[in-house]
């Protein structure tokens, strides 16, 4: 009897070693944020050994069961804060989580609004609800600090002799940079630009009260030394644009002037002729690729709204080769001439005998001017003008002369052009002949004539 309840103890035993075992050990985490006042972290993942446990509530908890008695690996994230890693024995059933936010650089460029140059020595300070900090541009006017992230800030920057700088920035999770922008109380600035394009304009001269103030930079800038809360009569001048002349308030906290410059409009003429300084009608005529007009019976046309600068022309016409060339606008009413050259087209002259052998040693005529003779195989190269009609002439003693008119009309026509030959007949020599062989038939009558006198002689005296 005693062995069997010794049994079923060890046996209940077993039983609850076993219950405890399964069930683990149950952990209550409580994280909060280390800055300042105490205060719960919702939302933060934990991790236990690597793996993902969940996130915690409202009041910054959560709990996790372990099933084993070694030591447990914690890990405690959350966006803008730095990372908590941590080890807990395998018997420990509460954990708190003291969570610092990250740090980022927060960083202030002063610059001079006139020159863009960095301000050394600038005094710049921040200020949150908590804390506020001051300090001082170095030699490129930069300060920097090591801020928590997701915060608000007042930032402020004073020098002497410039007008202040203040403003409220948002630090997120990356690194702020804040560039203030500060102009002397003693000076403003004019800014001339392309009122077309919005590009600064370099070289115009700037004239205050009648009075030069020089000309703008690279930046279109001209930095001007006088006092502000006044009025001024600003004249700008600059090639190929319109005059800019207002009246312009200055007011105390204004750092420039912004002027925007109008194109002149021009008008030009071109004058198109051929080689020959004859006009040239309807040439059509394009500037940067749009079709500006024809030209008129005396080779003009007036090319209106352009303006200063260089424009691509080019001028088209049958007959002669197309003109491509850079036309530069910088005068009203200017005469440009222009010379267009005629299409020519490389062809062979060829003359042939009976209309297949080359005739060679030919004299070829071009409306009455001699080219050339042409070579072994009857040919001659030239060159011609398309549109235009030319007489062909070919001389070569023994052949009859030739005179051809051809119109070369189109760049398709590039086989030879034939010029049949035919030897002539030499009157001379047939006359020659003529008068040899009627003297020699003349002589023959003679010669029968007198044999025939001589026989009848004969017979007489033999009677």
């Amino acid at each position: 009897m005693r062995r069997t309840w010794t049994c079923v103890v060890i046996v209940l035993l077993a039983l609850f070693l076993f219950t405890v075992t399964a069930a683990g050990v149950t952990v209550l985490v409580n994280v909060y944020e280390k800055e300042g006042n105490i205060t719960p972290l919702s939302s933060a993942s934990l991790y236990a050994n690597g793996a993902l446990v969940g996130k915690t509530n409202d009041e910054g908890s959560i709990e996790f069961t372990h099933p084993d008695t070694e030591n447990v690996g914690i890990l405690v994230q959350k966006l803008g804060y730095s990372p908590w890693e941590g080890e807990i024995g395998g018997n420990t059933t509460s954990l708190v989580v003291e969570m610092t936010r990250k740090k980022v650089p927060l960083i202030v460029q002063v610059y001079d609004t006139d020159t863009m140059t960095p301000i050394p020595g600038a005094k710049v300070s921040i200020k949150d609800n908590s804390w506020e900090n001051t300090t001082s541009t170095g030699s490129i006017g930069i300060a920097s600090w090591n801020i928590t992230v997701e915060s608000v800030y007042n930032v402020r920057v004073e020098v002497p002799n410039y007008h202040g700088f203040s403003s409220q920035v948002e630090v997120g999770l990356e690194q702020k940079t804040v560039q203030a922008l500060l102009f002397r109380d003693d000076r403003f600035s004019v800014i001339v630009k392309d009122g077309g394009g919005d590009s600064p304009l370099p070289g115009a001269t700037v004239l205050v009260d009648g009075v030069n103030k020089g000309v703008t930079d690279l930046k279109g800038i001209v930095i001007l030394a006088l006092p502000r809360e006044k009025v001024y009569t600003i004249l700008v001048r600059l090639e190929g644009y319109e005059d800019y002349n207002q009246q312009q308030i200055v007011g105390k906290d204004q750092a420039f002037i912004t002027v925007s410059l109008r194109k002149t409009p021009y008008s030009v003429f071109l004058s198109v002729y051929n080689e020959e300084k004859d006009p040239v009608e309807g040439a059509s005529v394009y500037l940067n690729g749009a079709k500006q007009g024809t030209t008129s019976r005396y080779g003009r046309l007036q090319l209106t709204n352009l303006t200063f600068g260089n424009y691509s022309l080019e001028i088209r016409d049958p007959g002669y080769v197309t003109l491509r060339q850079s036309l530069q606008v910088s005068a009203q009413g200017e005469d440009i001439p222009v010379e267009l050259g005629y299409q020519h087209l490389n062809v062979s002259v060829k003359t042939l005998e009976g209309g297949s052998v080359p005739v060679s040693g030919v004299k070829i005529f071009i409306n009455g001017q001699e080219n050339g003779q042409t070579d072994g195989e009857g040919t001659l190269p030239v060159s011609l003008r398309l549109n235009i009609s030319y007489e062909f002439s070919a001389e070569k003693p023994g052949y009859n002369p030739v005179r051809v008119v051809k119109n070369v009309t189109s760049f398709n026509e590039t086989g030879p052009l034939l010029i049949p030959m035919e030897r002539s007949i030499d009157w001379f020599l047939i006359g020659i002949l003529c008068a040899v062989v009627a003297a020699a038939g003349l002589a023959g009558v003679i010669f029968w004539k007198r044999r025939g006198t001589g026989r009848l002689h004969g017979r007489g005296r033999g009677l």
